[in-house]
């Protein structure tokens, strides 16, 4: 079976003479003018509304992204900050227990 769809594959993807009259049918099919090279082809504008509504909507959205990408980032940061602090009050804590400790341990002596 596997040959079979690999022997299909390879007899439809074989190279193959395009008929004679293919060229002038392509070229037949271009405009009669091409534009030159670095020409702006600009649309009919028909509907400058929907040109004005698509500007509006890219811009919301990238601004909209834009503040998406900065919450992100002060989330990010504040659960860092969290973490730093928790961090710090372990070791706040763990510190005072020691100090704790040694003043026990010079009233007892």
């Amino acid at each position: 079976m596997n040959h079979e769809l690999e022997q299909a594959l390879q007899e439809a993807l074989q190279r193959k003479q395009p008929p004679p009259d293919f060229a002038a049918r392509v070229l037949a099919r271009l405009p009669e003018a091409a534009p030159a090279r670095g020409t702006v082809i600009a649309m009919p504008a028909r509907r400058p509304w929907l040109a004005i509504a698509a500007a509006a909507t890219l811009a919301i959205g990238s601004f909209a992204g834009l503040r998406y990408q900065q919450y992100r980032q002060g989330q990010e940061a504040k659960r860092q900050l969290m973490l730093a602090l928790e961090i710090t009050s372990e070791k706040l804590t763990l510190a005072q227990h020691k100090v704790v400790g040694i003043s026990e341990r010079r009233i007892d002596q």
